[in-house]
């Protein structure tokens, strides 16, 4: 006799916020562990810092000046033009006066910064790739209708979501 496949249709309670918190670091790791040298080897390679790929990050999603990105990452002033300045030297960050105040300088990511963040990301997702290829099937499916909603909500918008105890 088989074993059924079929999903237990029996709901799972949602574990506290620390624990649900604990498990996802869990499976972060085991998904970084596999590939985590090559996606780290590719921050070297492109010669990033931690701070400058999260500055590339923001300003490909868009058009900031320094401060508003020193707020948006949480860093001093001094320390975003330092990072800013160095991605400029690079041609992976594009400067340019603001056109309502011309004191102010707004910074976007050019098309050599989004290459790097796309090298970023295949590198990245190499690791992820040969994570899930050790799964069991049945756990990736399983995997893929747990994201499916919440992927989903941060598309769309993710503002809408609650806090729940």
């Amino acid at each position: 006799m088989h074993a059924s496949t079929k999903p237990d249709p029996t709901p799972i309670a949602a574990p506290p916020h620390a624990a649900l918190a604990e498990q996802l670091l869990a499976l972060w790791r085991a998904v970084i562990a596999p590939n985590g040298v090559g996606a780290y080897a590719i921050f070297e390679e492109l010669d990033l810092t931690l701070t400058q790929v999260k500055a590339l990050i923001a300003l490909a999603a868009a058009e900031l000046t320094v401060k508003d990105l020193a707020e948006r990452l949480g860093l001093s002033l001094p320390g975003t033009s330092r990072a800013v300045d160095a991605l400029v030297a690079r041609g992976l960050v594009g400067r340019r006066e603001d056109t309502a105040d011309r004191r102010m300088k707004r910074l976007r990511c050019t098309n050599a910064g989004r290459e790097a963040l796309r090298r970023l990301d295949e590198a990245r997702l190499a690791g992820i790739a040969q994570f899930t290829a050790t799964l069991p099937a049945d756990q990736r499916e399983r995997l893929s209708r747990a994201l499916r909603p919440i992927l989903d909500g941060l598309a769309g918008g993710g503002g809408e979501r609650q806090e729940r105890s």
